[in-house]
Formats: structure tokens, sequence, C-alpha cells
């Protein structure tokens, strides 16, 4: 379809408009010479606008303590200015609409946009001596007035947006984007300036219809675009169904101190108050509003969620941590026997060499070598080879206490690193399993195979003999090869 701006739209002749009272309002509000006669006579011409106006007057809402009875003693009593935006703002929520699009809720949309003004005036009376609280109510109460005119004015097209967005503020602007080439806050923003609303109204409404909007308040106080952000926000809060209303309102607290710097027990007080706000509101106006939402109920259930979340955080990085620890542990470890492998050796190496330099204490290493393997697995097979290198695994694991540590070296190859002790700690170690080795051969079936080991000794220790990985893996090379020479099954160890 072809892109919808808004000359478009206002070329159905369908846009919604204000009523006749609101236009000459307008007028006045152009005019710099209004005087209240003037604004009196304009407003009394509609009796209904007329009643709200003093009844709000006498309500809670204003707090002014006033006991007139006439209009022209109400609008004397809140200034020109004061009672037009009052009575333009109650003249636009009080206008009807032609039901033309059936997924678009009129009662739901004046319902969340007085929830909207009520928050854009109670936060800019807080925040913002700068912003007129009655300008942010009408800011407020027409930021999306885009939707009213979309809904009237291309009811068959825009259906099928509101049905896809589900509700949702931010999906139902991509939808419009995508489907008509625009979306309701640019619309909105435009009608503003054709119905001739004050400048301090549809500039406050201008950012949100060319975004992006900035993250945060700009520095010193919040303008009116992050608490109309933050407005806009509090009404979707106050006005959604109550799955998920715990995490919309510990949302709602971080954009509050993201938007206007507001701790979490102001804007909770702040919020109470705007809850009743709208409900006063829409008492007055006959706009549907909802029961005021229990903080208390919702802050626990808040408070459990982000206990949860803490606790799933914290389970999550312990899992993370214990499969990285079995991920290590696995990566470190020989498949076969379930020693440390080749490369946890090369590692515990450097590290054992380093701390007995430092300690000045002497680190031996053992290589145990299994004599005639070769010829086990062409008499036997592989698979007896395989278990015979698992059977002297286990003897390795009987015999050999922390701190020293065991290895797979590599084929039918074993190491030893035995950082504490004496050299001849360490030859008695060697000689244990020698014999454990040789007096436990290992059955397989009905056979016993007959095995026997040869082990080379070497030793770094400092300052007499100090040593590098590859010293001192040659010098138990060299013994292990000695032993060998020497008739196999015995340990060799250097001078």
């Amino acid at each position: 379809m072809i892109p919808v701006s808004f000359p478009v739209l206002k070329a159905t002749n369908r846009l919604p408009s204000p009523p006749a009272v609101a236009m000459r309002i307008l007028r006045l509000v152009a005019a710099a010479d209004t005087t209240l006669d003037e604004l009196a006579h304009v407003i009394s011409a509609d009796p209904a606008l007329t009643a709200k106006i003093l009844k709000y007057l006498h309500s809670p809402l204003i707090g002014l303590g006033f006991h007139g009875t006439t209009l022209a003693e109400a609008v004397a009593r809140i200034g020109t200015r004061g009672a037009q935006l009052l009575a333009l703002s109650f003249s636009l929520v009080s206008q009807k609409h032609r039901q033309s699009c059936p997924s678009f809720d009129f009662n739901r949309f004046w319902s969340e946009s007085l929830a909207r003004a009520v928050a854009g005036k109670r936060l800019a009376a807080t925040f913002d001596r700068k912003w007129n609280p009655e300008e942010a109510f009408i800011a407020g109460l027409v930021l999306r007035i885009g939707q009213l005119v979309l809904a009237t004015a291309l009811p068959g097209e825009y259906e099928p947006v509101l049905r896809s967005a589900a509700g949702e503020p931010a999906a139902l602007e991509a939808a419009e984007r995508h489907a008509l080439g625009t979306d309701h806050l640019e619309i909105g923003w435009h009608l503003l300036q054709d119905w001739k609303l004050p400048e301090t109204v549809w500039g406050a409404v201008a950012p949100f219809a060319h975004g992006p909007l900035p993250a945060g308040p700009a520095a010193g106080q919040p303008g009116s675009t992050a608490l109309l952000q933050l407005a806009d926000a509090t009404a979707v809060f106050l006005t959604r169904a109550k799955p998920q209303q715990a995490r919309r309102m510990d949302a709602l607290m971080g954009q509050a101190e993201a938007l206007a710097g507001c701790d979490r027990a102001t804007f909770r007080t702040l919020l109470e108050q705007i809850s009743q706000d709208w409900i006063s509101y829409g008492e007055l106006l006959a706009v549907p509003t909802a029961a005021a939402p229990d903080l208390d109920a919702l802050e626990m259930e808040a408070e459990e969620h982000r206990t949860t979340l803490r606790l799933a955080a914290e389970l999550e990085v312990l899992n993370l941590r214990n499969e990285n620890q079995q991920l290590s542990h696995l990566a470190n470890r020989d498949r076969l026997t379930g020693l440390l492998n080749r490369g946890a050796f090369d590692d515990a190496l450097a590290a054992r060499l380093a701390a007995a330099a430092a300690s000045r204490t002497l680190l031996s290493l053992l290589i145990v070598d299994l004599d005639r393997f070769k010829a086990i697995n062409d008499q036997h097979g592989h698979l007896v080879g395989d278990s015979v290198l698992r059977h002297v695994a286990r003897i390795f694991h009987t015999y050999i206490k922390a701190p020293a540590e065991a290895f797979r070296y590599g084929g039918e190859e074993f190491a030893v690193l035995m950082p504490s002790g004496t050299a001849a700690d360490a030859l008695a170690l060697a000689e244990a399993l020698r014999q454990a080795i040789a007096h436990s051969p290992p059955l397989e079936g009905s056979r016993t195979i007959a095995l026997t080991v040869s082990v080379g000794l070497a030793g770094a220790r400092w300052p007499e003999r100090p040593r590098t990985a590859e010293e001192l893996v040659q010098a138990a090379d060299q013994q292990l090869y000695e032993a060998k020479q020497a008739g196999r099954n015995r340990s060799c160890s250097a001078p």
C-alpha cells in the first residue's frame, strides 16, 4: 500500500476533531489578551463541561478549599491559563467517537490516556518547576492520540496491525511502521499542530514522534521528555492485566531511577498518589479505571521474583563452574586409565619445578615403563593390552598419595612427580610400585599374564642440582634406559 502520511489521513475527512467549545478555547489559548470573562463565557456554553470544572474544584484533586458556586468564581480562582488548559483537557476526554475498528478499545484508550495525563501532571509538579503541570496533563492525554486517528481514519488497514501487536506499545509502533510507513506517535504530533494546541504541548510530544528517545535525563533535573516517558510507562503499568504486574512494577521502579533519578521509596509514594488521582479523575470524567494496585503485595512478589532470579543466577554460575571443572577434569585425564594425561604432566612439571626452586626442595621424577609390552599385545591382542594398562593404573592409584601425582606419559609409559621427601623416599616408592606390579599379575580369564616394569629416577634440587623440565626428563629417561640395559624389572636412579 501507499505509505500513510498525515495529509493522506486528513483527506479522508475522518480525523477526530475537538468539540466546538474546545475549538473556541484553543482560539482563546492562542490569544494573549484573553480575559476571565471571555473564557467563562465560552466554557459556560457547555453545561456538562461547566459542571465538571466546578466538581473538580470542589474535589480533593485540586486541594484549594474552593467554596464558590459559579463558573466565574472558579475561573477567577484558578486563573486564565489554568482554566484554559483544564477546560481543554476535559473537553477532549469527553468527546465521542464512532466505533469503527473492532480491535481498538476506545474505553481502554482513554483510560490509559487519563492515567498517563495524571502521571505527567504529578511528575511535573514533583520534578520540573519549569513545566506547567496542566500542560503536562494535556501532553500525557494526547501523547498517543495518533492511535485514535488511525483507528477512525483507516479502520480496515489498522485492524490487522492492532491484532499483531497484542497491545504492547513498542510492538505496536514497529508493526505500524512496517505496515503503514509511519506510526501513531508521528501522526498524533501532526494532529496536535493541526488542532493548534499550544507549542508547550506538541513540543513535548515531538521527541516521541522523531525518536529515538534518550535513555535517561540530561544533566540536572529531568525535563518534559523524560517525565513523559515515565508517565507513559506508569500508565501501562496501571492499565495492564494483573499477571506479571509485580515484574512490571519492578521494571517501572528501574525506569523511575533511570529517567528521573527517583529512588524506589519516593517513586512508590508517587505511584500511590498517581493511582488515586487516576481513579478520582476517572469518576469525574466518566472514564473507566481500575482498582488501585496493592503495592505492598506487589513489592513482596517482586522481591520474591528478584530472590528467585538471584538464586537462579547463582545456581547457573555454580553449574557452569562445576561443568567447567568436569570439562577440565576430562581434558586432563587419560580416557583408558583415568590417570592424568601427558598435557597435565607438562603443566604440572613446570609448576612443580617453580615451586621446588622457590622452596629450595627436592622434586623427584619417576618414569615407569612396562617390560616387553609389545609382546603382550602381539600374543594376547590389544584389548588385553588395554586391560593390562588399566590394571597397572589401579596399582598406581593404590600406592601413590598426594602430594605425589601419577600420569600416563604415553603408550606403556607412566610418570610420577614426587615434590617432597628425600631421594631415598623416591627410590622406595619406585621399588614398591615395581614389586607390586611384578607380584600382582593381571588375570585375563583363566590366563595369568606375567608383567614387570623398569623404573628410571632423577631429581632436581636447589641450589645443588637445578634442572629445567627438559633436563629432568632426560635424566630420568637415561636411568630408565640403564634399567632396561641391566635386565629390566629394576629401578635405577642417578647418583
